[in-house]
């Protein structure tokens, strides 16, 4: 089995992506503009140059609340 590596690398971009707002004032601020909206913090974090799925969003967000 294992996870499909599309999978792993979506949700290694985002780990990459959520360190990047952790140490990032300005883009944790456009993060937290997004609230809920999964599709707004995708957008952020495509401008940003970091690609993921918002199914490993979802995913992360549970795995961290």
């Amino acid at each position: 089995g294992g996870v499909p590596s599309g999978v792993a690398m979506s949700m290694k971009q985002l780990v990459s992506f959520m360190s990047r707002v952790q140490s990032n004032d300005s883009l944790r601020s456009e993060i937290q503009h997004c609230g809920d909206d999964n599709s707004c913090v995708l957008k952020v974090a495509a401008k940003h140059g970091h690609k993921f799925s918002s199914a490993s969003l979802s995913r992360w967000q549970r795995d961290h609340h």
